[in-house]
């Protein structure tokens, strides 16, 4: 019988909040065991205990330790299993209140962090000061603003531990731009011409940027984007594969069907198949 992944979009659950904390294994308002993909950012604290989750098809073991970082529109599953911790959940919108950091610092290549054992604790009663400001019967602007802050110290924590990673902090910025404006903008832009422009940016200094930082070049972060999005569609939309193929502006099914051929040696149709037999 064929799934139906209709419902799969999910929406922060509390509609006037930006910030919300809850325990890893809080009653969801949504089916949690079917993969979804979220409108919101979503840091994971595993503070214990072990389970399994699937981040854009990469299978991830949950262990004590761990903080993961799940940015909107990736594909999410989580067996939570024995793992007990806190979720850091937020909006878009509220980048505006902890500048200089911006959202695009958050679209890592990898979600995965396993900090020292004094930065996860560090990290995790900042999130337990982020609820209790949160709990308060009478949450003021500026109880608001302190639970912001402290969100502001959790991500800027994270950004380090990946630049730590990279040549340069400004490479790892560019580089984490150009990430969020493929996930934003992969439906229309294609050209590494259409992303320069959009970020102001020579081609040779985007491209040595992206392989100084990930080892590819940009065109493959495109092309890697663009197969990232069709699993995505495979898995999570109702649309037929024809359907999907113009939904992603490709001019015929065929140009579709040669592409993924190319990347992945499978036909569309084999591709799904493979796809949803991950999600069983």
């Amino acid at each position: 019988m064929e799934k139906d992944y209709r419902f799969a979009n999910v929406t922060l659950p509390h509609p006037n909040s930006l910030l919300v904390i809850e325990p890893l294994d809080y009653s969801n308002p949504y089916d949690f065991q079917r993969p979804h993909r979220h409108d919101y950012f979503e840091i994971i604290c595993v503070e214990g205990g072990q389970g399994t989750q699937y981040i854009d098809f990469k299978k991830f073991d949950l262990a004590g330790g761990q903080v993961y970082n799940i940015y909107p529109g990736q594909v999410h599953l989580m067996h939570r299993g024995s793992a007990y911790g806190v979720l850091i959940q937020f909006r878009k919108d509220l980048f505006e209140f902890i500048k200089p950091i911006t959202h695009d610092q958050l679209y890592f290549n990898n979600p995965a962090f396993t900090p020292d054992q004094s930065t996860f604790n560090r990290l995790y009663d900042i999130a337990g000061q982020i609820k209790d400001l949160l709990l308060q019967e009478e949450l003021t602007t500026i109880s608001k603003y302190k639970a912001y802050s402290y969100l502001q110290i959790v991500l800027l924590t994270l950004v380090e531990m990946k630049d730590k990673d990279s040549l340069t902090i400004n490479n790892s910025q560019l580089v984490s731009l150009l990430l969020s404006l493929l996930s934003e903008n992969i439906y229309s832009c294609r050209k590494v011409a259409d992303y320069c422009e959009l970020m102001n940016c020579s081609q040779d200094k985007l491209n040595t940027a992206c392989k100084n930082a990930l080892g590819k070049t940009v065109l493959e972060l495109i092309h890697e984007e663009l197969l990232l999005e069709i699993r995505r569609l495979f898995l999570l939309s109702p649309l037929s594969l024809k359907e999907i193929a113009y939904e992603l502006n490709f001019d015929s099914p065929a140009n579709f069907s040669a592409f993924i051929k190319s990347h992945t040696g499978l036909t569309p149709t084999e591709l799904q198949a493979s796809i949803l037999e991950i999600y069983k």
